[in-house]
Order: structure tokens, then C-alpha cells, then sequence
């Protein structure tokens, strides 16, 4: 496949992660301040994110096995995404989206990432030699930190000059030259496959390695508390993150214009933590261990949001602190686990072990996100904030050294699978 093939698909996927930050900055914003939602009301729109996954995250990845045409597949999913975005942008303008609008939008393109994301891999497959996947993808990768962190300033001045219409608006459009892209690109022969009739026993194989999965974390003391550091710190997370827009638009005062810019850095806070991860497992340091202190770092620094103080200025700060910090050492330990499943888990059991631990996630995170708008409707948003936060660290404080006791007769990582949590950075 040609270079030139390469750029173009790398074109495209920057230029749709440009256009989905605009999406996901501005929805928050639209349900503050155009619809006037509660805090329960946004926790479900929150929430409708997660459903794609609890429902569909184990059975994707055997159906996506199925495709023979990942970039017929890669089009289908980003025209079905433009639409979807283009519906609300015109409800929004023409006020007629409400809050379910909002949550359809939420759902449906949770759904898409889940299939764009396995057959992300596959196409790119499709595109370079086996040698050239990793420098391809961190350019890819590259890309899409850079167009997430310069849309996170602009979609804040977007909204103010040109409305929350035409910045969900800005999102279709990007979809859709994505698809220009993959449309322009040379054509590349079918892979061999299943055909899809036969996906229906490889889900009934996939749901029934659940068991599987399952067992890996109940049948060990250490993978039960990793199993908690894992979920407890993500439905904390999703619970306050359902309340950060009428937290800082209503309750700090923040500007629309400014919306945006407190979640500039999250990206690149999540690439340094990434290649900070690598660094430290290769330099010998235990996983479990660097993986139970960043899960704790992670939670104890979102304490930063709900502590926000009454100035604008140092309220802004605190907030973009609270926010972005959770998200680098939430890097840190997604790395880190890795190599603890891998070294643990039995090799045919490690994909059905992630693939169930990413679902459990999910049920979690939409947990916490119906609790957090709940919460926000009961007491308030910054008591629900803290609330969510402080119940999340007591839990993990507690089980912190019981879980540093279950690491001890444990061996450190080999330096093989060091380096391959490196690489996934």
C-alpha cells in the first residue's frame, strides 16, 4: 500500500478526532445551558454513553473478526455517525432536540467507536507491513492528540461566535471528509473470512468466555482487589464527570468560551502519563504495584474539582487540575495493568479477561453516572462531587494495604512483558 494511502487515511482520522471533541465539549454545554438540564437529566445522557458497551463490548470484537471489507465497514460507521450528529445539530437549531435527543446521540455514537475501534486495527493492517505498524500508528496516534488538543480550544470560541449548532455541526462535516478519505484511497482486496452467518457461534464463544474472565479475578485475592481499584476509581470518575459541566458553568461561572479550555491538556496529560507508565515498568518497578498507587493517585487528584475555590482565575486552575491530572495517572495505570493480566491470566484466556474487565468498567461508569446526576438533583453538584470522590478514596484506602500485602510474594514483571506495556504507550 502507498505512503500516499497512509497520509490520507491519517488526514481523515485527525480530522473526525477534531470534530468529536467538538461534539463531546459541546453537548455538555447544550444541555446546561440551552436545555436547561438537571444534574439527573445529564447523568443520563452520561450514562447512555456506556449502555453500547455493556451490551455490546464482548460480542463486537468475534463480529468485527467477521468483516471482510474493514474499510467498507470503517465508511458505513462514519456516514452513520455524520447523520447522527448532523439530526441533532439541526434539532439543536432549530430548538427542537431535548435532553433523550442528546442521550440517542450519546448512545449511538458509543456504539460506533466500539466497532470503529476494533476495525480501526484491522484496516490499518490493511495498509502497512507488519514491520511499519507501530511507527504508522503513532503517527495516527500523534495526530489525534494533536487535533484533540487544538479543537479543545477552539470549540469554546466556536460556540460563542457561531452557536452550539454549528459547532456539533463541525463534527458531521469532519465525518464525512473521513469518508471522502477512505473513499479516495486505493482499493485493497478482501480478507478471508467467516462469513457473517457463522459470527453467531463465535459470540455464543465469546460470551461463554466470560466465565473465563471471570474466574481469573474471583479466584485470587489480589485479582479481586485489582478488580476493585479497577472499578472503584471508574464509577467515582464517570460520576463526577456527568457532573462537570453544570459544576463549572453554573456553580464556578466559567464562560462557554472558556469551556473547552480546561480540557485541553487532558490529552497530552494521557500521552505523558502513557510514556511515563513505560518508563517506570521498564526500569523494574512491580506493575501490580505501580498500578494500585497510580488507580489511588488518580482518584486523590480529582479531589482538585469539587475543591476549586471562588475566584474565577484559581477556580479554573483547580478545575483543569481535577481534571486533567486523574486522566495521567488513569494512563499510568491502564498501562500498568497490562502486564499483570498478561503475566497472570493463561494465554488463550487474555483477550476474553480484557474484554470482560472493559465491560465491568462500563457497568460500572454507567452506574456512576445515573448516581452522580442523582446525587447532584439531592444534595447539589459540588456535595455530590465530593461525596462521589471521598466514598471512591475511603473504599480504595482501605483495601490499599490488604492489596500491597497480596503483592509481596508475588514476582516482579519479567522485562519482556515491561516492554510490551512500553510499547502500548
Amino acid at each position: 500500500m502507498s505512503a500516499r494511502d497512509l497520509r490520507k487515511y491519517w488526514a481523515g482520522q485527525t480530522l473526525s478526532t477534531f470534530g468529536s471533541v467538538f461534539t463531546a465539549i459541546a453537548m455538555p454545554i447544550v444541555a446546561v445551558e440551552h436545555l436547561d438540564a438537571t444534574p439527573a437529566q445529564i447523568g443520563l445522557i452520561s450514562a447512555a454513553s456506556f449502555v453500547p458497551m455493556v451490551l455490546l463490548g464482548l460480542p463486537a470484537g468475534a463480529l468485527a473478526d467477521r468483516i471482510a471489507r474493514p474499510r467498507r465497514a470503517l465508511i458505513i460507521l462514519d456516514t452513520f455517525s455524520a447523520l447522527a450528529v448532523a439530526v441533532v445539530a439541526l434539532g439543536v437549531a432549530t430548538d427542537t432536540a431535548t435532553v433523550g435527543w442528546l442521550a440517542a446521540l450519546a448512545a449511538a455514537q458509543g456504539g460506533a467507536l466500539i466497532l470503529l475501534e476494533v476495525v480501526y486495527f484491522i484496516h490499518l493492517n490493511q495498509l502497512v507491513e507488519a514491520g511499519e505498524l507501530g511507527p504508522a500508528r503513532a503517527k495516527l496516534q500523534a495526530g489525534q492528540y494533536a487535533a484533540g488538543f487544538v479543537g479543545r480550544l477552539l470549540v469554546g470560541p466556536t460556540i460563542v461566535l457561531l452557536g452550539a449548532p454549528a459547532a456539533i455541526a463541525v463534527d458531521a462535516v469532519t465525518y464525512l471528509l473521513s469518508v471522502a478519505a477512505l473513499l479516495a484511497m486505493g482499493p485493497v482486496a478482501p480478507l478471508v473470512r467467516e462469513p457473517i452467518a457463522a459470527a453467531g457461534g463465535a459470540v455464543l464463544d465469546t460470551l461463554r468466555g466470560m466465565t473465563a474472565g471471570l474466574k481469573f479475578f474471583v479466584s485470587d485475592a489480589f485479582h479481586r482487589t485489582l478488580l476493585l481499584f479497577f472499578l472503584v476509581p471508574g464509577a467515582a470518575m464517570a460520576g463526577a464527570a456527568a457532573l462537570t459541566a453544570p459544576f463549572v458553568l453554573r456553580v464556578l461561572g466559567v464562560p462557554q468560551a472558556a469551556y473547552g479550555m480546561l480540557f485541553a491538556a487532558t490529552g497530552l496529560l494521557g500521552l505523558a502519563g502513557s510514556m511515563l507508565a513505560g518508563r517506570i515498568l521498564r526500569s523494574g518497578h512491580n506493575a501490580a504495584r505501580v498500578t494500585l498507587v497510580a488507580f489511588t493517585a488518580s482518584l486523590a487528584s480529582a479531589l482538585l474539582l469539587p475543591l476549586s475555590p471562588g475566584s474565577l482565575p484559581v477556580a479554573a486552575v483547580f478545575a483543569a487540575a481535577g481534571i486533567g491530572l486523574p486522566v495521567f495517572f488513569g494512563a499510568v495505570a491502564n498501562v500498568a495493568i497490562s502486564p499483570v493480566i498478561v503475566a497472570d491470566a493463561a494465554e488463550d484466556e487474555i483477550g476474553r479477561t480484557v474484554a470482560l474487565l472493559k465491560v465491568l468498567a462500563a457497568v460500572a461508569a454507567l452506574g456512576g453516572a445515573l448516581a452522580g446526576g442523582l446525587l447532584g438533583d439531592t444534595i447539589g453538584v459540588r456535595p455530590a462531587i465530593w461525596s462521589l470522590q471521598l466514598a471512591g478514596l475511603l473504599i480504595i484506602g482501605i483495601c490499599l494495604p490488604a492489596a500491597f500485602r497480596a503483592v509481596r510474594p508475588r514476582a516482579d514483571v519479567p522485562d519482556g512483558l515491561s516492554q510490551t506495556a512500553d510499547s502500548s504507550a
